[in-house]
């Protein structure tokens, strides 16, 4: 288990984007027989429980879903990222999961995920309150993990109108985790790589059909 035997993982799948880039949905994109959010959910579910997707509204159409997975929606609305996982949070914490519990947090655009990098993320969180990647100077806030004690540190920042999970880093107790450090899990990063346009989607179905190139570790 990542730092003590009593922690559990859950996980939240953040899905409400306009994908104004990709010009369609890219939860609904279609990805290894399944769709991009149902195999981030399926992969999810292999390591965590219980697993959410957050969606913008009430109203939002999402492809279907494997069974166990729960649905949310933002509280407020078009207050992007932050807000959704205040919302996972909070759905999590009514779901059983406890403030020293953690999650698995995502958007639903990693087509490369799988449950041993999640495993491998949660394993470093020890003592602190996140856990996030750190690239070329960037940080990774859609894929790392998070306490659910920071709940009230994001709906704190909420309400001073930061919209950025970025911001949650310098808030609460955080391990930044490098591309050194990251690439003796995976050497070509590939579970971080997101689809933002129709070429990054082109790219990831490339890597998928490259048989010369080894399947990340599920």
């Amino acid at each position: 288990m990542p730092d003590k035997d009593a922690m559990r993982l859950g996980a939240i799948i953040l899905a409400g984007g306009r994908s104004t880039r990709m010009g369609r949905p890219k939860e609904s994109l279609p990805f290894e027989g399944n769709t991009l959010l149902g195999r981030t959910g399926a992969t999810l579910l292999e390591c965590c429980a219980p697993v959410v997707v957050v969606a913008r509204d009430a109203t939002q159409e999402l492809p279907l879903l494997p069974a166990g997975i729960g649905r949310t929606q933002d509280e407020v609305s078009e207050r992007g990222p932050l807000a959704g996982l205040a919302s996972g949070l909070a759905w999590l914490r009514g779901h059983g999961l406890d403030p020293s519990d953690a999650a698995m947090v995502t958007a639903c655009d990693h087509p490369f995920l799988s449950a041993a990098a999640v495993r491998w993320l949660a394993e470093r969180l020890a003592g602190h309150d996140a856990v996030l990647p750190l690239v070329g100077g960037y940080l990774q806030p859609l894929c790392a993990i998070y306490r659910l004690a920071v709940l009230p540190t994001v709906q704190r920042l909420l309400l001073v109108g930061t919209s950025t999970p970025r911001s949650l880093a310098t808030e609460v107790s955080t391990r930044l985790v490098e591309a050194n450090e990251l690439r003796t899990f995976d050497p070509a990063l590939r579970f971080l790589q997101n689809v933002n346009t129709p070429d990054d989607f082109a790219r990831a179905e490339a890597h998928r059909r490259d048989r010369g190139e080894a399947e990340p570790p599920r």
